[in-house]
């Protein structure tokens, strides 16, 4: 309960010292800083976020849930090479000023692509302490089988279309599938899924994580402008009409990124070989072999 708060925790100072001290050796042209600008500053930014719950609830992921964010690291590196899998194909992105040396442009990946989840998840715990109260037990949406069925085959379906014809005006497909596709797996295993949520009148989680994507797009395009080592983008869709790096009508795609993000997440960690009792975000953690009774019921 948000009753329960504490100090701010000291790892968030920490984290507003690692952005501050990363801005200004990029200013002065510091190499490390250069090469390592985005993993660094979301570092710091998901250490002053996640002390920012703590100190807001009580509790939060690196507080309180220390072994669920440590899970969730790999998790989004893992989930992330789906993308730039699908990349290779679209080129809708490419990697400027890389580290010359192999060690260290790999660490840079794996850093930068290891705060992907965190980030998202600390943002939208920190919102959802606002806004949660306001959007639980509200009237639920019962979203049959026909609807999450759908999703998944259309979902499933879309992506296989991007690969076999891969084409860069397909860039909005992988991001539109992965959310369905994910979406109606996950209420098929009754792993956790928006749906599921509706059913019980809760879309708390759902609008937080929108409203993180946004916040977290344009904190990502902020950050990588000003970064040494960066991604541009080419996208036929007003390629010229941008802010930051990003082209306009790219912003539109990191709502349901962060969505998707929690899918995958939450179907991988099913997947993973560890018990827990909670999720990264402190939703509970029932998942069930059996399906979801919503795909057998006629109503």
């Amino acid at each position: 309960m948000i009753g329960n708060t504490r100090r701010f925790p000291i790892y968030g100072y920490l984290g507003a010292v690692i952005i501050a001290v990363s801005e200004i050796l990029l200013v002065r042209g510091h190499p490390v800083a250069r090469a390592f600008f985005t993993p660094l500053v979301w570092t710091g930014y998901i250490l002053l976020v996640d002390a920012a719950v703590a100190a807001r609830k009580g509790v939060s992921a690196l507080s309180s849930r220390r072994r669920e964010f440590l899970i969730s690291l790999p998790l989004s590196i893992l989930c992330w090479y789906v993308f730039e899998g699908v990349n290779l194909l679209l080129e809708n992105w490419s990697y400027h000023s890389l580290p010359e040396n192999t060690a260290a442009r790999w660490l840079g990946y794996a850093w930068s692509y290891a705060t992907i989840f965190p980030a998202i998840f600390v943002t939208a715990e920190f919102i959802e302490s606002f806004i949660g109260p306001r959007l639980r037990g509200r009237k639920n949406i019962n979203i049959g089988a026909g609807t999450e069925r759908t999703f998944l085959i259309v979902g499933f379906l879309l992506f296989v279309l991007t690969l076999i014809f891969p084409s860069p005006y397909l860039c909005p497909l992988p991001w539109i599938s992965v959310l369905l596709w994910f979406e109606g797996l996950n209420d098929r295993l009754s792993t956790g899924s928006f749906a599921g949520m509706f059913r019980r009148g809760d879309y708390s989680l759902f609008v937080s994580l929108i409203i993180s994507g946004a916040v977290c797009g344009i904190l990502w395009e902020f950050w990588n402008y000003w970064a040494g080592t960066k991604w541009q983008y080419h996208v036929p869709y007003l390629p010229d009409v941008k802010i930051f790096e990003m082209p306009v009508l790219g912003y539109l795609g990191f709502m349901p990124f962060a969505l998707e993000c929690y899918l995958m997440y939450r179907l991988f960690r099913f997947l993973s070989p560890w018990d827990l009792d909670e999720d990264v975000l402190g939703r509970p953690w029932k998942p069930q072999l059996t399906f979801d009774r919503s795909w057998t019921s006629p109503h």
